[in-house]
């Protein structure tokens, strides 16, 4: 019991922060071998997972189906490892609008469908056999969810850009997975694709634990800007009294709300985030911008390293020449042209937003107008 609660203990340490579960991980360096899938058709016809209906076996599906309705009434849900698509009784009491899932054990779809044929006339569920790994499917969902699967289905960046044309505008990724210290590194490399929309932990009395959680992918609806850089350069444990900082997802938010703004001019553009020290944090381009994305995060890093909007150092290059020769110095890395912005929060300069490749009145334009998406947060 001692050992459990340890265990436990060091799982729950290491969902924000990495280094804790690669500390105490055995055999890190060897790779989740997924089961044949003659195993799994042979122990759903023994009726080895009846069990998974079970009420005690269920709470992580009740939660997951509670997130997806708290944002999307009348989901539509694609669930990939769907086995019997038991998620589905979970989803019943929110009178879901579609349910498919997909599972490659044909005996586990079989089942599924004779024990849910009503709704399958009414056109509200489907099963379906095959491979999550490149299953396609014309349909369109709200959420996408991998159950207890996702460590199994490749690398999870591929996964997610491979169901990213099913997502709906404002769709996102749901997630359960069996609560281990190998399988939580896909957690946080899933979380550095978008933002958390929601996270938590089922602990159960008999010592079983799920990560339960959904993530809204990276995604402009308005211009499908792809994403080029997104890093983040560790996850540390939360501090109250740290001083502010910009978080990934607000800056994909402000990067994401310059290309749109821009968009609606009908002006492909780059935009960049970076952090208090110049470094990109977010690199977006429109897939119709005319140039590689270079100048943006120059723009940006220029605005944090003077603290002033490139609409007053650009005129200021040409009247100043100590500026000027600044700026001449590091060409590989300042541009003081119109578009960029430093960014503040609670007084502290925190980073810097910069448009590109759109005339730099335009430039400034778009990006003064995503600050002013956020300013309860930035300024």
């Amino acid at each position: 019991m001692a050992y459990l609660r340890w265990r436990r203990f060091i799982e729950l340490a290491s969902l924000d922060r990495p280094r804790v579960g690669e500390f105490f991980m055995r055999h890190r360096d060897k790779p989740i071998v997924p089961a044949p899938v003659e195993k799994w058709d042979r122990e759903y016809r023994e009726g080895v997972y009846d069990r998974l209906a079970r009420s005690d076996q269920r709470h992580h599906h009740r939660l997951l189906a509670a997130m997806i309705a708290d944002r999307w009434p009348q989901p539509r849900v694609l669930e990939i490892g769907a086995g019997e698509g038991v998620l589905f009784e979970a989803l019943r009491a929110h009178a879901p609008a579609r349910y498919v899932g997909v599972d490659f054990s044909a005996p586990a779809v079989d089942k599924g469908l004779a024990r849910l044929t009503a709704e399958r006339e009414a056109g509200v569920v489907d099963l379906r056999l095959g491979d999550g790994r490149d299953f396609r499917t014309d349909e369109t969902f709200d959420v996408v969810v991998f159950s207890e699967c996702i460590e199994h289905l490749g690398e999870v960046e591929d996964l997610v850009a491979h169901y990213a044309p099913n997502l709906r505008p404002d769709g996102a990724v749901g997630l359960t997975m069996w609560l281990a210290l190998k399988p939580l590194r896909l957690w946080h490399r899933l979380k550095t694709l978008g933002q958390v929309v929601d996270e938590a932990v089922v602990n159960t009395p008999w010592g079983g634990g799920w990560l339960v959680a959904v993530v809204r992918p990276l995604r402009a609806a308005a211009t499908k800007a792809m994403l080029l850089v997104a890093t983040l350069a560790c996850v540390a444990p939360t501090d109250a009294f740290a001083a502010p900082s910009l978080d990934l997802p607000l800056s994909i938010d402000l990067a994401r709300a310059a290309i749109d703004a821009c968009a609606a001019k009908g002006l492909p553009a780059s935009a960049s985030v970076v952090d208090d020290t110049g470094n990109p944090l977010v690199v977006l381009r429109a897939p119709a911008s005319p140039k590689p994305p270079i100048a943006a995060p120059r723009k940006a890093a220029t605005a944090v390293k003077f603290d002033a909007p490139g609409s007053e150092m650009e005129p200021r290059e040409k009247a100043d020449p100590d500026f000027a020769a600044r700026i001449a110095a590091e060409p590989d890395r300042l541009n003081p042209h119109g578009g960029s912005l430093p960014l503040h929060i609670d007084g502290k300069l925190v980073g810097g937003l910069a448009v590109a490749d759109v005339s730099h009145e335009a430039a400034d334009a778009c990006a003064r107008a995503a600050l002013a998406r956020f300013s309860d947060r930035v300024k």
